[in-house]
């Protein structure tokens, strides 16, 4: 942690009390001409003066003493109702006996403290311990994330005061940095399974594809030359490449519609993260985007490498934010919607979470539900009741549920399910 140390120092009511009287009581002495005033007022002024020479020097002392310091937090990142711990270890300069009794009553002297977001915290205040060693000084608290997103952390606040309480002193000691807080994720790997397998009996009962058919899609740029599949792209004039898609490892996309209400935002992106962790976690390749994700950067996230396609879902989670209006938010799922259906692969299944629309980007989810395989899940709420929009996506093929900020999200998944092969 980069040591960038900057301290307050703020007399105390004590001390301005000192200050004041000696002033008072000097100036008396000189205006009746009585020394042993002046002398008392010369006494107190000069107490707080050394009070401060005494905070600057073990401040001084201090940061000479312990000039290294390490945050650790864990897990990180952090994860919105789980509970996480940063320990901030401040290492001596020089270890070993010699200066031992110093650096420990310094030590000992001293509270330590660290700043840290009300998001991180859950607006309340850090109750942290702190173990003092001749070589360290160590500060342990608990974070407990109320909020995506990400939030600064630190820097550690050493407080001081001088033997007399006249001056004290918060001196900053360390770097400040952004801590990603990740959405609250439900697991929904049970049904998401069943909704990915009933995805592909529709697919699979429509038609039974050829191994090539199932297996191809159009070429983009970046793909591997080696798997073009030239037979068939000499037969339909377009380059074709193999998928790594098969059959019972359908791809799947995950489109969040961030609503404009900071709360509901919240609920948008955990259920669209928890839409996709489940979608991986059942052993389908899938994506999310939608609002601030960009389509030209989101990749599928394949469950080879669980772990690392979980995290970079996640991280991708961190930054969603609102449209800066609803005609903006409208454009944004519009811009998502057709991506999604330029870039559709064979059998892809589409998962939405939606805000009620209508006009233009209600159109453009049309011909996602055409094939048969589009599922969404539409919030609703008293300002814009969802009744209307899931009609229409009904209509369009897509099967739909319309669910709450209050729902339980693993029953809302249950009734898309259950929804059979009726749109």
């Amino acid at each position: 942690m980069a040591r960038d140390p900057h301290s307050e120092t703020t007399l105390t009511s004590r001390g301005i009390g000192m200050a004041a009287v000696g002033v008072v009581v000097g100036g008396l002495g000189v205006g009746l001409a009585t020394p042993p005033l002046v002398y008392v007022g010369v006494a107190m002024c000069a107490a707080v003066a050394v009070a401060a020479l005494w905070m600057l020097l073990s401040v001084n002392s201090f940061l000479s003493s312990y000039p290294f310091a390490h945050r650790e937090i864990t897990p990180r990142p952090l994860t919105v109702g789980v509970v996480g711990r940063v320990t901030v270890t401040m290492s001596a300069a020089q270890r070993g006996r010699a200066g031992a009794v110093l650096r420990r009553a310094i030590a000992q002297s001293l509270d330590i403290r660290e700043q840290a977001a009300a998001e991180l915290t859950g607006g309340g205040a850090t109750k942290a311990t702190v173990a003092r060693t001749s070589d360290s000084l160590s500060l342990s608290y608990a974070l407990h994330p109320t909020r995506r997103g990400r939030w600064p952390l630190g820097p550690a606040l050493v407080h001081s005061s001088d033997p007399l309480g006249m001056i004290w002193a918060d001196t900053a000691v360390g770097g400040t940095e952004e801590v990603a807080v990740w959405p609250h994720v439900i697991d929904l790997s049970g049904t998401a399974g069943a909704l990915m397998g009933h995805a592909d009996r529709i697919v699979l009962g429509a038609r039974t594809p050829s191994a090539d058919d199932a297996a191809l899609r159009d070429y983009r740029e970046g793909d591997d030359l080696r798997r073009v599949h030239w037979p068939s792209s000499a037969r339909t004039g377009t380059m074709l490449v193999r998928s790594d898609e098969r059959a019972g490892k359908r791809p799947a996309t995950v489109i969040i519609d961030p609503p404009l209400d900071a709360e509901a935002l919240e609920w948008a992106v955990s259920s669209a993260a928890s839409i996709a962790i489940s979608v991986l976690d059942s052993g389908h390749p899938v994506r999310l985007f939608g609002g601030t994700i960009s389509v030209e950067t989101a990749t599928r996230m394949r469950s080879e490498n669980a772990d690392m396609a979980r995290v970079a879902l996640l991280n991708s989670t961190v930054d969603i934010a609102s449209a800066a209006s609803r005609d903006a938010a409208e454009h944004e799922l519009s811009r998502a919607s057709r991506h999604a259906t330029d870039d559709l692969t064979q059998g892809e299944v589409i998962i939405a979470v939606l805000e009620p629309h209508e006009g233009r980007s209600l159109a453009e989810l049309v011909p996602l539900g055409e094939a048969g395989h589009a599922w969404a899940v539409v919030r609703d709420s008293d300002e814009v009741p969802a009744a209307q929009t899931a009609l229409a996506l009904r209509r369009a093929g897509w099967r739909v549920a319309v669910a709450s900020m209050g729902d339980d999200l693993a029953a809302v998944w249950m009734r898309l399910v259950a929804s059979g092969d009726a749109p």
